[in-house]
């Protein structure tokens, strides 16, 4: 049976880098949001508009998924699964489809991550959305870490 890894974290936490090393290790194609969003449709936009945009490409990861599945390829979705809803609803469909799955939580605080993306801010490349304090502050309020009654492969920060 094929595997997914679902890479969940905060902006900063270290999805990116980890989720490289994961599908190394496991020979997996990997789909990264930022990577594919910001080419496509630039940078920031209004929420509801990102959102409509998120739901597109997660839609066609999942179909390119599914055909890597067919061929016996792992796959990793660094997508950052901010909610306990999305973290449910990518695992119910990966066993809908057959397919094992891990959540794998990168446990960084906030402080660790807001120092990171001011970093990553510096070194954007068109392949990381720039972030003020501001919008990490609110994002943060939307992040729900996953909890202990949730099935998680929890990562512990090295910084």
């Amino acid at each position: 049976m094929t595997q997914i890894y679902f890479v969940c974290g905060f902006i900063g936490s270290g999805k990116t880098t980890y989720s490289k090393v994961l599908a190394a290790k496991h020979g997996a194609f990997r789909f990264s949001i930022d990577e594919w969003m910001i080419p496509l449709y630039g940078e920031h936009m209004e929420r509801a508009v990102f959102d409509r945009r998120l739901a597109t490409l997660q839609g066609l990861f999942k179909d390119s998924a599914l055909q890597l599945f067919s061929l016996g390829v792992p796959v990793v979705f660094d997508f950052g699964f901010w909610t306990k809803a999305d973290r449910l609803a990518f695992t119910e469909w990966a066993s809908s489809v057959g397919v094992r799955s891990e959540i794998h939580y990168l446990d960084v605080g906030f402080d660790v991550c807001k120092q990171r993306a001011s970093v990553r801010n510096s070194e954007l490349n068109g392949k990381s959305y720039e972030m003020t304090p501001e919008m990490l502050e609110l994002f943060w309020s939307w992040f729900e870490i996953p909890t202990s009654n949730e099935k998680v492969v929890w990562i512990q920060s090295a910084g």
